[in-house]
């Protein structure tokens, strides 16, 4: 069994969108629909209509970076167990950007202009990715039905509190997903992550982004830290993404909480 593919074309410049969405044979790359987007504002609005599972972006766009989105998606995917692979495709063979893209689990680093054969290569690997991971999910469905079920023996509902809130806590500043988490509690992550939600009232990505926030107080507090090095410390990639979070969380920026904290 496959699932249907959409990928999702991030780009400022209009015509590299459409090159790409015309220039690859993606029907013969087992992706059924691509989507273009010339911000991440508009990548936003087309996930939330949309089951992307496989992005092409840019570094460089207005407003939020191309880093920076593909930071907050992939982040959402890992926690949430979704099946999305992300590569950057950019003019700047730059080491710095290299290593914030891997940091984040982007599957490759592309640079412009790009060589067909080579594109197609990359694809190829990531639409192969997608499938298995579906693939595995589907045969974890059948072999624990127990996903379905709304109630959970007692004894497992203590696993959380003995073995997964305990994890979390001690690795959430790492790159965390649901698939290591529940290997560690010996659980289907599809079972685990439905019995944390029972457990906690919230998401695995709620509890870790809660922790990443109530550090991210403590080392805005006693350090003189700026934004980059705090946000590198709670696990985040990019800063820009971090700010956001936190602005989000606490209806104030990093720096009007220092400030306020120093009064």
């Amino acid at each position: 069994m496959e699932m249907e593919i959409k990928a999702l074309l991030v780009d400022d410049e209009e015509q590299c969108v459409k090159t790409l969405q015309d220039g690859i044979d993606w029907k013969d790359l087992g992706v059924a629909e691509t989507f273009g987007a010339y911000n991440a504002v508009q990548a936003r609005e087309i996930m939330k209509e949309e089951m992307i599972s496989l992005i092409l972006c840019d570094i460089e766009m207005p407003g939020e970076s191309g880093l920076e989105f593909i930071s907050s998606v992939r982040e959402k995917a890992d926690l949430n167990d979704e099946n999305i692979e992300c590569i950057i495709l950019t003019c700047y063979p730059d080491y710095k950007f290299m290593r914030k893209a891997m940091q984040i689990g982007c599957s490759d680093y592309l640079i412009k202009p790009l060589d067909t054969d080579e594109m197609t290569a990359v694809l190829e690997k990531a639409v192969e990715k997608i499938q298995k991971k579906f693939q595995k999910d589907e045969k974890e469905k059948k072999l624990f039905p127990d996903t379905m079920k709304t109630s959970f023996p007692e004894g497992q509902q203590n696993i959380i509190d003995g073995k997964v809130l305990p994890y979390i806590q001690e690795h959430f500043s790492e790159t965390l997903t649901v698939t290591e988490i529940a290997d560690y509690a010996a659980l289907n992550a599809q079972y685990m992550m439905r019995l944390f939600k029972k457990r906690t009232g919230i998401s695995v990505l709620e509890y870790v982004t809660n922790c990443r926030m109530e550090k991210a107080k403590e080392l805005l507090r006693n350090t003189d830290w700026n934004n980059e090095i705090v946000s590198e410390k709670l696990g985040y990639a990019s800063s820009g993404y971090f700010i956001k979070l936190f602005k989000k969380t606490f209806s104030m920026t990093p720096r009007e909480f220092r400030k306020a904290s120093d009064l």
